[in-house]
């Protein structure tokens, strides 16, 4: 059975997977709420220190559950097996689904959701980014996500932030266009990739010119410790 390594920013249920053993991982250092450039800095080198030696622990692939993809590029560098990124794996994706989609996120993370729909090239198909109140109850995603549909025209969401599959699920049933969470998503993809023999290309990863991951678990460390 292959084994993936989940990571994510905090203790949550464990997303929907076929057959491979999930391990979920909270990388220590990820900020409560990562807003802004310094702090995606230092989840990006959160979730390296937490992957970085997955390939070494027998782990078969790593996905990145949080939507921001912290550290997702580092760890492909640095890794052999496939790395998934949720985020950029839930856009893509939805674009299977339908022609253009909007993001259901929350206020810490709209900066950042905008930030990748650019980056990735993704400006023309996504509808834009709708966030909801601060804490992720289902009133308040459905409210939002409502506003997606029928003010941005949104035909598939994405949610910018992961979900119990149980919600996930009344989620869909409530609103009538597809329902994309990301963690779940990334899950299966790690595990379609591992059957098609996939990884990432080293074209665009290479390997570093000098891996220190001794430098960045200190790092880390020291931050825990400050």
């Amino acid at each position: 059975m292959s084994r993936i390594l989940m990571i994510v920013a905090a203790d949550r249920a464990a997303p929907l997977s076929g057959e491979a053993e999930v391990e979920l991982r909270v990388a220590p250092g990820i900020p409560a709420a990562p807003i802004s450039a310094h702090d995606w800095t230092l989840a990006d080198l959160a979730v390296l220190a937490a992957g970085q030696n997955a390939e070494a622990e027998g782990f078969s692939a790593v996905c990145v559950g949080e939507f921001g993809d912290f550290g997702a590029n580092a760890l492909r560098s640095v890794l052999d097996i496939p790395v998934v990124a949720a985020g950029r794996s839930a856009m893509l994706y939805a674009l299977t689904l339908g022609a253009q989609f909007g993001i259901i996120a929350p206020p810490a993370g709209y900066t950042r959701a905008k930030k990748l729909v650019q980056e990735y090239g993704l400006t023309a198909q996504c509808t834009g980014v709708r966030a909801y109140a601060e804490t992720a109850t289902e009133g308040a995603i459905l409210t939002a996500a409502k506003v997606a549909i029928e003010e941005d025209g949104a035909e598939v969401l994405v949610l910018g932030e992961p979900v119990s599959p149980d919600m996930a699920a009344r989620l869909a049933a409530a609103l009538p266009v597809p329902v994309v969470e990301p963690a779940s998503l990334a899950v299966m993809l790690a595990e379609s990739f591992l059957g098609l023999g996939l990884g990432q290309s080293r074209r665009t990863y290479p390997v570093p010119q000098a891996r220190k991951p001794e430098l960045i678990a200190k790092l880390i460390a020291a931050g825990e410790g400050a």
